[in-house]
């Protein structure tokens, strides 16, 4: 078991470890870094080399969405017994509505917990937030998407109960994609 966000708390008789607990809250202007972060660690799981990681992309983004939106956003911060926060997650879910139905859905949008900071059920409870705020939206149904080779996002999902239901296939077909499609 790590302790590396644990310390002794002065007021415990037995001097036990002082392990904070992961709270939800709004997201706001001083979380933008923290967040800038985790969307590019996203990005390079989902794309790869593909990955945009420059920071101020992510910063102007979530400031825009912080000055316009009006998404639900949340971060997951630790509180340490000083009082002090550290931001070890995120969600980002946007209502949609398909023009043609009428139908009202919600769009997850984004996820991220720093597990070995925040602890193995994070996720789970940042999670089970995003399901209570869209059941109390009245949505019909959640939209998620994640690469096939993020396992995390996949299994989060799989815990849910989400059922994949597209697939996306692409081919390279610039110079450098040459040689490695069939011929024939």
């Amino acid at each position: 078991m790590s302790r590396e966000n644990e310390t002794v708390d002065p007021a415990s008789p037995h001097g036990s470890p002082f392990r904070p607990t992961p709270k939800i809250r709004n997201f706001k202007p001083a979380d933008i870094d923290a967040v800038a972060g985790f969307e590019a660690e996203i990005a390079v799981r989902s794309f790869a080399e593909e990955a945009v990681t420059d920071l101020d992309h992510y910063r102007k983004k979530l400031g825009k969405l912080l000055k316009y939106g009006d998404d639900w956003t949340k971060v997951l911060v630790l509180t340490d017994d000083r009082g002090a926060e550290a931001v070890v997650g995120w969600a980002w879910v946007a209502p949609r509505q398909n023009f043609i139905t009428g139908d009202t859905y919600a769009d997850f949008r984004s996820l991220y917990v720093d597990g070995a900071k925040a602890g193995p059920s994070a996720a789970i409870m940042l999670l089970r937030a995003v399901l209570a705020h869209c059941e109390a939206k009245g949505f019909t149904r959640i939209v998620g998407r994640t690469a096939t080779s993020n396992a995390a996002m996949r299994s989060l999902y799989a815990l849910a109960g989400f059922q994949e239901r597209h697939v996306v296939y692409e081919l390279d077909i610039g110079p450098s994609a040459e040689g490695r499609r069939p011929t024939g």
